[in-house]
């Protein structure tokens, strides 16, 4: 029997739809998490991305155990950065822990309306490339 995941936020309120929380909770479910587990890393990576021919960005979302209950942490897309020695950098950060949306052509977003849209956006479109198999998915546990 797999155990059943709530995905609390605290800090920030986006809009995260039912979808998206189902296919965490999925890959949560997968994984023996022990009750010393702190943390869960999950890492959603297109093989074929590169600075060179692009691709599908990858993701990285965390989420920590607070009172035997799982919150968001962050959720960061990176992309290549830079021209003659291009490095992976965060081009989207939404980071429940801090308390913040970031950009990287924009800076914090601090309207609400902005940042729920932001997400609806960034969501949707990961949520699409997920049903399209472009990522390979790891998922590191943190425990202390």
């Amino acid at each position: 029997m797999q155990t059943q995941y709530a995905l609390k936020q605290a800090g920030l309120t986006l809009p995260v739809t039912k979808e998206f929380q189902q296919h965490i909770t999925t890959l949560l479910a997968n994984q023996v998490l022990q009750k010393i587990t702190e943390a869960v890393v999950i890492n959603f990576r297109d093989p074929d991305y590169s600075a060179e021919s692009g691709g599908f960005h990858p993701v990285e979302i965390r989420f920590i155990r607070k009172n035997n209950e799982w919150y968001f942490d962050y959720v960061t897309d990176f992309s290549y950065m830079g021209r003659v020695y291009p490095e992976l950098e965060k081009e989207i950060d939404f980071c429940w822990s801090g308390n913040y949306v970031f950009h990287y052509l924009i800076g914090d977003i601090l309207l609400a309306a902005e940042r729920n849209e932001l997400w609806s956006l960034w969501e949707r479109n990961f949520m699409e490339y997920l049903s399209m198999g472009i990522y390979r998915v790891t998922v590191t546990v943190e425990s202390c």
